[in-house]
């Protein structure tokens, strides 16, 4: 086990565990920064973290003033660290964990007519998993027309999400192998 530090908000500077290990791979702090740089302010909004791993976007957007967040993992070891991480930081009480695969955890959020302000998607790089998510966001939606959804996914994927229906692409960056976009749903009436 190895850690990787929060960049920013109250608990700037504090450390979070992470599993060393061939199935999860952590977004580096640099661009989780270079992400909430992106999006800007997020005081008092909500989160939803698709394929959360050691949970390390939704701690970071609450410790920047996020309200509350929802992290989707299938993992069972990744979801015990989740709420190790949780409980380490006190944010235990803004989250709710789901331990599941994410196919089956949003048709459930949106039959609980769950909305977030955030949607974060880290899935396995190289595998389809960006656009069957954006997909499956489509048959369910969990936003608005002022969410804001948020993929990473591998520099080499990074022609998926051109044609993701439904969403527009306002822009991508990329980190090394690591492409980020920063996506708006053009479907729903405002």
């Amino acid at each position: 086990m190895s850690t990787i530090r929060i960049t920013g908000g109250r608990l700037n500077g504090m450390s979070i565990h992470v599993l060393t290990n061939d199935v999860a791979r952590y977004t580096s702090s640099k661009v989780r920064q270079a992400v909430f740089n992106m999006i800007g302010d997020i005081e008092g909004l909500s989160v939803l973290e698709l394929f959360a791993g050691s949970g390390s976007f939704s701690i970071e957007a609450l410790s920047r003033g996020a309200a509350s967040a929802t992290l989707v993992e299938a993992n069972r070891k990744m979801t015990d660290l989740i709420e190790s991480n949780l409980a380490k930081t006190a944010l235990n009480k803004y989250c709710q964990v789901l331990h599941m695969d994410v196919r089956y955890a949003v048709p459930l959020l949106f039959g609980r007519k769950c909305i977030y302000d955030i949607i974060f998607m880290d899935p396995p790089y190289e595998m389809g998993y960006v656009m069957q998510i954006m997909t499956l966001l489509q048959a369910h939606p969990v936003y608005t027309p002022d969410t804001i959804t948020i993929a990473e996914y591998a520099r080499r994927e990074n022609d998926t999400l051109t044609y993701c229906e439904g969403f527009e692409n306002q822009k991508t960056r990329m980190y090394g192998d690591t492409a980020i976009s920063v996506l708006r749903n053009i479907n729903l009436p405002a």
